[in-house]
């Protein structure tokens, strides 16, 4: 569901999440209230917004992370973006908006994610890719941030991180990489067992997903990833990538 005051062409990146909204991940309204988009010329609203809900949570006791994306017409990834936690933050985000104004973008959108200390909170990613007897499965999640955040993986990494394999679906997780930041307030032990919870949660939605991903098996691409989120018991899928989204579009 689009705001009227939006622009008439739909960007390809919310074709692409439309694709969930008709796999039955979430329904039309719930995205639309998952993500909160601006024309352009809007930009201002979107800084003003963020800085109310701020101040609502905070009276809530309650934090969130804000991811902010310049959204072009025809481009679905790599979408320039900006990362708000806190108000003073604001500043640097009208900063970032300032010195992307020459970018080619038609619409600014912002999602949130609680992140508080109060809530069960991880992102992550799940790359599927073709192996000789079926689909392998590769995950990577952090705690507390957006999955984005992944690609900038190193040994330095502010949050907790775990890389895992399996064959397919019903199968154990093989943990094969796990990052903790010095200052983790996790231990090994519980960020193992929160893992674990988050694939059973995962698992429990194997038939949505499977039903998904023999679509998009269906274009015989080498490897595509699912991006998802779980906050508190809710899982939510929020981000598909392959070699060509436009192709998978169109069919």
């Amino acid at each position: 569901m689009s705001r009227p005051d939006l622009a008439p062409v739909v960007p390809v990146k919310w074709r692409k999440y439309l694709a969930l909204v008709d796999f039955g991940f979430q329904s039309a309204d719930e995205l639309a209230a998952e993500i909160r988009r601006y024309p352009r010329n809007k930009v201002h609203r979107l800084v003003s917004d963020i800085r109310s809900d701020i101040r609502h949570e905070s009276r809530r006791a309650r934090r969130s992370l804000y991811v902010v994306k310049l959204v072009p017409a025809d481009l679905q990834g790599q979408l320039p973006n900006f990362r708000v936690e806190r108000s003073s933050q604001l500043k640097q985000l009208v900063a970032f908006l300032t010195a992307h104004r020459g970018v080619n973008y038609v619409e600014a959108w912002y999602c949130r994610t609680r992140i508080d200390s109060e809530i069960f909170s991880v992102a992550g990613r799940i790359v599927f890719s073709a192996a000789n007897t079926g689909r392998t499965q590769l995950v990577e999640q952090l705690w507390r941030g957006s999955p984005r955040l992944l690609e900038t993986y190193s040994d330095d990494f502010a949050f907790p991180y775990v890389r895992a394999s399996r064959y397919s679906w019903g199968w154990p997780y093989a943990i094969e990489h796990v990052h903790l930041p010095q200052k983790s307030a996790l231990s090994h032990l519980q960020l193992q067992s929160e893992f674990g919870y988050s694939m059973r949660c995962i698992e429990q939605e194997s038939e949505k997903i499977a039903a998904f991903c023999t679509f998009l098996d269906s274009f015989s691409f080498k490897a595509y990833s699912l991006e998802y989120k779980i906050v508190a018991s809710q899982l939510r899928i929020i981000d598909w990538d392959t070699p060509n989204d436009k192709r998978v579009l169109a069919s």
